[in-house]
């Protein structure tokens, strides 16, 4: 029994990640290194989006797109 609680305590305070603290282990806030995660997280969040727009804005040059003068009946 004691063995099973240890396991649910380390679980909950190393891997599980708690939305009150933003999504970070309380293992990972304790230690000071909560708020490096959360901005780590957040520039990546941030990167991707450019990323995204960067590419749509690129395909939307690129490609074909058909127009109604282009439609043959």
């Amino acid at each position: 029994m004691t063995r099973e609680l240890d396991l649910r305590r380390e679980h909950y305070n190393t891997i599980r990640l708690h939305e009150g603290i933003g999504y970070v282990t309380p293992d990972d806030e304790h230690r000071g290194r909560g708020q490096a995660i959360r901005d780590a997280r957040r520039k990546g969040l941030e990167r991707a989006r450019s990323n995204r727009i960067a590419t749509r804005r690129k395909l939307r040059h690129t490609t074909h797109r058909e127009t109604p003068n282009d439609v043959v009946n």
